[in-house]
């Protein structure tokens, strides 16, 4: 509930106490009419004034508590609120469309390698849980793979020539771990393909953070519908 609603419902709550204030002044302000009045009467008045009072304590009370609500209300909306800005931040960030920073690994590639094998280095830092892949500078992302173009490798429509780096933030040791190990990515490309293939880790002990750029490329759907 918005402040506005709140200060509307204190406004209220006033011009309540406002109004009995003003009745028990006037009631002060006639004492003589009072004594002429007989002891029926007067507890018939005071009956009634009793039960007013009544009512209007539990107006103020009801009053209380729902403004008590409305602050609480307000108070969780900001949480969600705030909660579903970070949500969306981290998936603007880890779909692509935002710049990334942390620990994770370089991998630095000279030789001939063909769009196959580029593809297979890719797939196999994303099955290692990769959080975020970069080729030189460009941001690969779910619709990213490596072509052959025209004159060299492209990813995305750029070229990335036949030595550049690749970029991967993640767990260090698992993402090294992956390309390293007995009969992995590097062990085959070694035996097939005329290239040299170094991995360097970048961890927080090492007090380096690898920066990952976010994608050129629109990635809005043209065909596909959210489902409400």
């Amino acid at each position: 509930m918005s402040g506005r609603t709140a200060r509307i419902s204190l406004f209220a709550v006033a011009l309540l106490i406002g109004l009995l204030l003003v009745g028990q002044l006037r009631s002060q302000a006639r004492p003589r009419e009072l004594s002429t009045l007989s002891p029926s009467e007067l507890s018939t008045l005071i009956d009634q004034l009793t039960a007013r009072n009544q009512e209007l304590s539990v107006g103020l009370a009801n009053l209380n508590e729902q403004l008590r609500s409305y602050r609480q209300g307000e108070s969780q909306g900001q949480s969600t609120l705030t909660l579903q800005r970070e949500d969306l931040r981290r998936i603007t960030a880890f779909a692509g469309l935002a710049p990334v920073e942390g620990q994770g690994i370089v991998v630095h590639v000279e030789g001939s390698l063909d769009a196959i094998a580029v593809n297979d280095l890719i797939n196999e830092l994303r099955n290692a849980s990769a959080e975020a892949i970069a080729v030189n500078e460009v941001r690969v992302t779910a619709r990213s793979v490596a072509v052959q173009g025209p004159r060299a490798i492209e990813i995305d429509g750029v070229e990335i020539g036949s030595a550049f780096t690749i970029t991967a933030i993640g767990s260090p040791d698992g993402l090294l771990a992956a390309l390293e190990r007995p009969g992995g990515i590097i062990a085959q490309l070694e035996q097939f393909v005329a290239a040299r293939i170094e991995v360097e880790q970048h961890t927080a002990v090492d007090a380096t953070t690898l920066r990952v750029p976010a994608t050129r490329l629109d990635l809005a759907p043209t065909v596909a519908r959210p489902i409400e």
